[in-house]
């Protein structure tokens, strides 16, 4: 069988760094964009030769990188290397688009690369991009500078996570999330956030697909959501609204409106929905994190 000799495989005329955490499929596009090669020839240049190299040993002769910095760069690649050790690729992580800006500032190249990043990391703080849930290409990224309170969200929440530990924060982000889809199918109003990011999505891009869920509101929402997260963390306030004494929960649920005010007051079954909800989430809180006094209590539709 034949085989490619190394000097076959040539540096490419334009090199390209790899953007940190990118995944590998998505620095063999880069490459072959960047050098207006196609992707099939770029990693198959031959239909009758087969080469033993690796796929790095084959990236570090066409990217001019060393073995060492592709494989600290690109976490697939430390996977195939240490098969044996922790997986490189954590469990919390997600395949995402990295920020366009970030990505022009260490490659200095404007093609678009796809990152393993922490699920909840939603915005890139140092360029005020929105690029977290629900961006599905690079120029669906939404300039938050407009909203600096979305910024100061994402730097609270990883504050909470700091402080109270993944654990909390992950379940309080769990049993909310039920409690924050119905208070805006009751027409909760995020003050003008998201007419704010919504103008500037039809300003700078087109609408997003009907059937998709939309990056602007999901954005515009973010701060109330990293609020109800904190307000959860609070076992002083989960007791107050797990109590049965009416007067005790009622100031929870008062803390809760000067919290989150409405344009206007929630009333009738929408009132009774809150109520219990709010005390069933506390008090499933509490009974996941093995308080005798919590109770297993589903959630209210």
């Amino acid at each position: 069988m034949n085989v490619f000799r190394p000097a076959l495989i040539r540096p490419l005329p334009i090199p390209l760094p790899p953007f940190p955490g990118e995944c590998e499929s998505s620095y063999w596009s880069r490459l072959a964009l960047a050098n207006h090669v196609p992707l099939a020839r770029l990693r198959a240049p031959s239909r009758w030769l087969e080469s033993r190299l690796t796929s790095v040993d084959v990236l570090c002769i066409l990217s001019g990188q060393t073995r060492q910095h592709l494989v600290r760069t690109l976490p697939d690649l430390q996977t195939d290397e240490r098969p044996a050790d922790p997986p490189a690729i954590p469990d919390n992580h997600v395949l995402r688009w990295a920020c366009r800006r970030c990505v022009v500032a260490r490659t200095g190249a404007t093609l678009p690369a796809q990152i393993w990043a922490p699920i909840h990391d939603n915005v890139c703080i140092r360029h005020r991009l929105w690029v977290g849930q629900h961006v599905h290409a690079p120029e669906e990224q939404l300039d938050l500078s407009r909203t600096p309170d979305v910024v100061r969200a994402q730097q609270k929440y990883w504050r909470l996570r700091r402080h109270h530990g993944t654990a909390l924060i992950d379940l309080c982000e769990e049993l909310t999330a039920g409690l924050w889809a119905g208070l805006a199918h009751r027409h909760y109003r995020l003050v003008h956030r998201a007419e704010t990011l919504h103008d500037l999505v039809r300003v700078k891009g087109p609408e997003v697909e009907p059937d998709r869920k939309a990056p602007w509101l999901t954005a515009a929402g973010f701060p109330e959501r990293v609020a109800l997260i904190h307000m959860f963390t609070s076992p002083h306030w989960r007791k107050l609204a797990m109590s049965d004494d009416f007067y005790v929960s009622l100031s929870s649920i008062v803390q809760f409106h000067q919290r989150f005010p409405t344009e206007s007051p929630i009333r009738g079954t929408s009132r009774i929905w809150l109520t219990k909800t709010v005390k069933s989430s506390a008090a499933e809180i509490e009974y996941r994190l093995g308080n005798p006094e919590g109770v297993p209590t589903l959630i209210a539709n």
